[in-house]
């Protein structure tokens, strides 16, 4: 990037960008106080402001700001969006939400130097001048951005710099931007592909608001085979998703984002995954994790249901053996315990009449 000077410019007239890729989960970036919102969710600004309150602006890093597009004499922060959040709030310039009002307040009342009206900035002629500062700073720096941030990040660059070259040389042109391999910039596009699909169908009806999405569970589910083959992708860097099973992404958004009554999903974490990626790999399985919602047992069918019915008796043969083991170190031992013994003797019983029964048949 150019040298250039660095201009005070007040902060009335410095707005945030809507197309920071941070805020690409919100509804509407445009709105100020959803924008605020957001960034007092997941970007420390109160950490922030304490600090500014306390310490004074520190005016070392210039916001990176480019000329507003929409309104004369304003100006869009490119980059430095937290810190314009902290000084705003300050400043009263913009209101908190309500259900953070009470510890803005305490923040705003205990400050020992006035925040500043004016903020340190250099200008640039066009936003694109600063998206590689961006990656530079927040996919190879330490002030790391999501994976979903990652992502959008790399399709706006992909878009503004590289959108006439073939595929396989825009992810080298990508990877080579941020330091990274090309396999990887292709995962994220294609999870954000993926996302983007859900995202314009409304998330197919399920109850789930973008908020919900752990996108990095996405990225992770890529790097099963089984996964990809179902979703009818080529591979984990199949951008164009030609052949994408819309119903199967249905399923997978709902069992790793659908949330009960409970607050639990069906994948819960996504060390679960692999039992998901073998589940998709069998139709009974398929069925009996969309009869049930339980993953562990419908993982229990992945080998078959002769298989799965062995698995099962061996685990019991397992219990049981802990029980007999437990037995002699238990004291007292009640009335319940015995009741408790009576009814496995019971199932088992008459599981081994139901066996013998059908292979006496």
């Amino acid at each position: 990037m150019n040298k250039k000077t660095v201009d005070l410019i007040p902060t009335e007239k410095l707005d945030f960008d809507p197309d920071n890729p941070r805020f690409y989960r919100l509804n509407n970036a445009h709105n100020v106080q959803a924008v605020i919102e957001e960034m007092l969710d997941d970007e420390n600004v109160q950490d922030l402001m304490l600090s500014i309150g306390q310490k004074g602006y520190f005016p070392g890093e210039p916001l990176l700001v480019v000329k507003s597009k929409q309104t004369d004499g304003r100006y869009i922060v490119v980059e430095g969006n937290r810190r314009l959040a902290a000084v705003k709030l300050l400043n009263s310039e913009i209101l908190p939400p309500n259900r953070r009002k009470n510890s803005i307040g305490e923040i705003k009342n205990g400050i020992v130097t006035n925040p500043p009206k004016e903020l340190p900035c250099l200008l640039y002629d066009d936003r694109r001048d600063v998206l590689r500062y961006l990656g530079y700073r927040h996919i190879t720096g330490i002030k790391q951005w999501d994976s979903l941030s990652k992502a959008k990040y790399l399709a706006q660059l992909r878009d503004d710099f590289y959108p006439n070259l073939p595929q396989q040389q825009q992810m080298r042109s990508l990877a080579k931007e941020i330091g990274s391999r090309s396999d990887y910039v292709a995962q994220l596009l294609t999870a954000l592909a993926l996302y983007l699909k859900a995202e314009d169908d409304k998330f197919f009806g399920l109850p789930i608001q973008a908020k919900d999405i752990e996108f990095s569970y996405i990225t992770t589910a890529l790097g099963y085979t089984n996964i990809c083959d179902w979703l009818g992708l080529e591979s984990r860097t199949d951008i164009t998703m030609s052949k994408l099973q819309a119903g199967n992404l249905k399923k997978i958004f709902a069992w790793m984002f659908a949330k009960d009554q409970q607050g639990r999903t069906i994948l819960g974490e996504t060390r679960n995954l692999d039992e998901m990626a073998a589940v998709v790999s069998s139709e009974e399985a398929v069925k009996v994790l969309e009869d049930n919602r339980k993953l562990s047992e419908a993982f229990l069918y992945t080998d078959g249901p002769q298989a799965a019915l062995e698995k099962a008796m061996s685990e019991a043969s397992v219990k049981l053996q802990i029980i007999w083991n437990m037995l002699p170190r238990i004291k007292p031992l009640t009335q319940s315990h015995l009741q408790q013994a009576e009814d496995l003797l019971d199932e088992i019983k008459a599981v081994r009449t139901y066996l013998r029964d059908k292979l006496e048949d």
